[in-house]
């Protein structure tokens, strides 16, 4: 087979070839964009566990001497990791979920165990100008309807079997070829971006930093306020504390409320049904444990304080975030928002206010 003869050394591109080749990378590179679309939420999140665990491979590697296999132990780990937590969450939210609302349901019928609890407030409620509050028939609609949803929930989840195993086989990929080539990744965008080498590695810098500043705080936050809500809830002798410590740790991604969310309504359920020590208990525990430990001890020890996102802007990556890319959008969105603000921070210090 006869090789195709390299150009003469001294022939050098015109700017007009230039140019041309130019247009076609910008073209190679959307296509290639286009292409990895349908499996943007796998390589997004490899890319942001990478960033996590940059300094993990780093140590491990140069102890081991053998770089290859520990980028396969991490990236494995870590997705055997998230399947576990997945596994995890569907089963406390959606199955357990189901069944708690069905009973939840149950106990508002007239022979229920929160029929009595109701019609106490609903007496209490009865001088008031606008009538009493129909506290059973809303709640009873409103736990049946949550019943039925969350068993249509179950057949949803199976039927994307396949999507989320795809995303995870491509977390997984991603995350073992950031580790293996992060630093051939920011030489080779020195060079091919049109931006200055300087400007360029201050981008990836900022890209790397607040991508696993959000990743690490989302997480590990979120699990620290589940488990330290958990604790309190099984203290108080609140029902279905696994299910509501699931439920907190989700929540903890809502930014302003929170936990609240959850720990509040279960102190105030427990002052309710006459138990005053435990609701106050589970107030003051959700008050200065799940809040105040997490947010102000555990949140700025995993990332080094918080990332400074305007509050409109994290509600907006958070529901945006969800339409896009379903559940993972709680976690891809603001992620995606807080690197957005500091690549616009990044511009205006290097550029604007040069």
């Amino acid at each position: 087979m006869s090789m195709i003869p390299d150009p003469p050394r001294s022939t050098p591109s015109t700017p007009a070839q230039r140019k041309a080749l130019g247009y076609f990378a910008l073209a190679a590179l959307v296509a290639l964009l286009f292409l990895a679309a349908p499996v943007s939420s796998g390589l997004f999140l490899g890319t942001l566990l990478a960033f996590s665990l940059l300094s993990v491979y780093d140590r491990l590697s140069r102890y081991s001497k053998r770089p290859v296999l520990t980028a396969v132990v991490l990236a494995s780990g870590s997705g055997l990791a998230i399947l576990g937590g997945m596994f995890g969450l569907l089963y406390f939210v959606v199955i357990r979920g189901a069944a708690t609302a069905q009973r939840l349901a149950e106990g508002f019928e007239p022979e229920g165990t929160l029929r009595k609890l109701t019609q106490r407030i609903e007496q209490l409620t009865s001088s008031l100008p606008f009538g009493p509050i129909d506290v059973t028939s809303r709640v009873r609609t409103f736990a049946a309807d949550a019943a039925s949803r969350l068993a249509q929930w179950i057949g949803a989840v199976a039927g994307a079997t396949l999507g989320g195993g795809l995303t995870l086989f491509f977390t997984i990929m991603t995350t073992f070829f950031v580790l293996r080539h992060w630093a051939e990744i920011q030489d080779r965008s020195e060079r091919m971006l049109p931006l200055h080498p300087k400007h360029t590695r201050v981008v990836m810098w900022e890209f790397q930093k607040v991508g696993k500043e959000v990743f690490i705080g989302t997480m590990l936050t979120g699990l620290a306020q589940g488990s330290l809500a958990g604790i309190g809830y099984v203290i108080a002798g609140v029902p279905e504390p696994a299910l509501l410590a699931t439920i907190t740790a989700v929540c903890s991604l809502v930014p302003a409320v929170g936990t609240l969310l959850v720990w509040v309504p279960a102190g105030i359920g427990l002052l309710a049904t006459g138990h005053a020590g435990a609701g106050i208990f589970e107030l003051l525990w959700g008050g200065f444990v799940v809040v105040v430990l997490s947010d102000y001890v555990i949140r700025p020890a995993l990332v080094g304080g918080h990332g400074h996102v305007p509050t409109l802007l994290t509600f907006v990556s958070l529901f945006g975030g969800v339409e896009v890319f379903g559940l993972l959008g709680l976690i891809i969105g603001p992620v995606i928002a807080a690197v957005a603000l500091a690549l616009l921070r990044t511009y205006d210090r290097e550029i604007c206010a040069s």
